[in-house]
């Protein structure tokens, strides 16, 4: 089983570009080029939140049009930069996203694994949050899935990453606190998978260190690795990518950062192509 992590996608209106310099919609459909391409081809594409830039509405029309090339069964979940009605409202046909009332979560079931998405959202604040309900959610759908492969996907990553200006827009210590107590007491999860970073970081989650949780790149720009005391914040055009999470029996999930071009080879050892 193989599953395609996208995140971060931030886009935003024509003519307008993320942070002053980022054309956000060629850069997903150069990523969703790559992703078509890919052999094997992944099983399902996952979309850990921050998919618009501003929110302005108009962006989810952008957001379809880049992903109607997509070619893979998709998913999509909410970030800090999202508007969860909004996102309904582009996305009628996607049918999971219609299914809680108030929180954009839900769970597909993917060949032998399960996909736990969860809403970390907390509007205005850019950091995210889990309450009671969410939680609930979460111990009640974990319970349900007992024995299958579990994946959660979030965006705002339970667990501290050293990059300061970052962290300070995190997922709340209340959230952390309840999402560790909940996940602790469940076996089945093979990793947490996460956006909001636009970087590839992983540990494990705080309070639950049986389990794995990691971040991902974006397919645009990275959060520059600042990991000095007081760095500012600031973003940099490292290449962008996205991640394959390849799930087999007795092994479990091991993660793969892919990168979009262009770039050259592969060659063999020899220098020739292949």
């Amino acid at each position: 089983m193989l599953l395609c992590q996208i995140t971060d996608l931030h886009i935003t209106r024509p003519g307008m570009l993320a942070c002053g310099r980022v054309d956000t919609a060629r850069a997903l459909r150069n990523a969703i080029a790559t992703i078509n391409r890919w052999t094997p081809r992944p099983d399902a594409v996952i979309a850990t939140g921050d998919l618009i830039d501003t929110p302005h509405l108009s962006e989810y029309e952008v957001l379809r049009a880049c992903l109607a090339d997509l070619e893979i069964p998709l998913y999509l979940g909410v970030g800090n930069h999202d508007h969860r009605e909004g996102l309904r409202d582009a996305f009628p046909e996607h049918a999971y996203l219609h299914t809680n009332d108030t929180f954009v979560q839900y769970r597909a079931d993917l060949g032998p694994l399960t996909v736990l998405t969860l809403d970390t959202q907390d509007p205005p604040s850019a950091g995210g949050h889990l309450c009671e309900a969410r939680l609930a959610w979460l111990d009640a759908q974990l319970h349900a899935c007992e024995g299958r492969p579990t994946i959660i996907a979030m965006h705002h990553p339970p667990f501290d990453t050293g990059i300061e200006f970052m962290d300070g827009y995190g997922l709340s210590a209340a959230g952390r606190a309840g999402f560790a107590q909940v996940v602790s007491q469940h076996r089945h999860i093979e990793r947490v998978i996460c956006g909001h970073l636009h970087r590839s970081i992983h540990a494990s989650v705080e309070g639950a260190p049986g389990i794995m949780a990691s971040t991902c790149v974006s397919t645009a720009h990275q959060i520059t690795l600042g990991l000095a005391a007081g760095a500012p914040g600031s973003v940099t055009l490292e290449p962008p990518g996205f991640a394959m999470h390849l799930w087999q029996p007795g092994a479990g999930v091991r993660t793969h950062l892919a990168y979009v071009g262009p770039h050259a080879g592969p060659f063999s050892f020899d220098g020739e192509p292949r």
